[in-house]
């Protein structure tokens, strides 16, 4: 019987008089690709910054691997082992590949200030570590050969990938992804959808938010709808893509 990563117990979070998710329940199963659907300003993007610490809930309880998270600084919520991308890139465009990438170990690291200065022989074991770490993570993505390039010159598809391998960096359990594919052109979606399955066979978790429907219902496990902050569906791509509730608020007709 697999693992519960994630939990969501009645869930909402109020911006003044807006409630933006509304009790909202969710279960990820460890080692599955989850994903989360629904229309623009369904609050999608606002139950992936409720779990990443960004925002706290007003009311609810969010749990990762059984240890409840809530009010967690986003920094010590990835040090747990969650996390994510954006909707919008955010890499640093004058920095290489790799040192994009040597970033999200940062949260792995533990050289302090003196022994930086003096370069201990654990200080450079370390920095070694988080170099292989991060080409590791690299080659993943398959971008191992851009790696001295500079983040700004890489193509678009290429600097979304980057992202995920920066988030794979962290070392982490569970990966948001938040819509990866989006502004890719076919033949990027599916060298993404390839390396989101390795890295699914990597022994991690995914959860995805995604407005590709082929895209969605070829990767997913099990699917998740939001629809005015609640959450109105949820099953397998099979089930979702038949759903009436589903077709009415968001696909508009069946899925093929």
């Amino acid at each position: 019987m697999s693992t519960t990563i994630l939990e969501m117990d009645n869930v909402t979070i109020r911006f003044g008089g807006l409630t933006a998710v509304d009790s909202v329940n969710l279960n990820i199963q460890e080692g599955t690709i989850r994903a989360l659907i629904g229309p623009n300003g369904a609050g999608k993007s606002t139950i992936f910054n409720l779990i990443t610490g960004i925002y706290p809930p007003t009311s609810g309880e969010i749990r990762f691997l059984g240890q409840k998270i809530n009010g967690l600084k986003p920094h010590l919520i990835t040090e747990m082992g969650i996390a994510r991308t954006f909707q919008n890139i955010r890499l640093f465009g004058d920095m290489t590949v790799l040192e994009n990438v040597m970033i999200g170990q940062h949260c792995r690291t533990k050289a302090n200030f003196i022994g930086a200065i003096l370069r201990s022989p654990g200080v450079k074991a370390e920095e070694k570590s988080i170099v292989e770490a991060s080409l590791n993570a690299l080659e993943v993505m398959e971008l191992g050969h851009k790696k001295d390039e500079l983040a700004k010159n890489l193509p678009y598809g290429e600097q979304r990938r980057l992202e995920i391998a920066r988030a794979l960096a962290t070392n982490p359990k569970l990966i948001l992804l938040d819509e990866p594919a989006a502004g890719m052109n076919p033949q990027e979606k599916q060298t993404l959808m390839s390396m989101i399955n390795k890295i699914k066979s990597m022994d991690l978790t995914i959860f995805l938010v995604e407005h590709d429907m082929k895209f969605v219902m070829s990767l997913s496990d099990r699917i998740a709808v939001l629809d005015y902050g609640k959450k109105i569906a949820s099953g397998t791509p099979a089930e979702i893509k038949k759903n009436p509730a589903v077709i009415a608020a968001y696909l508009g007709k069946e899925v093929v």
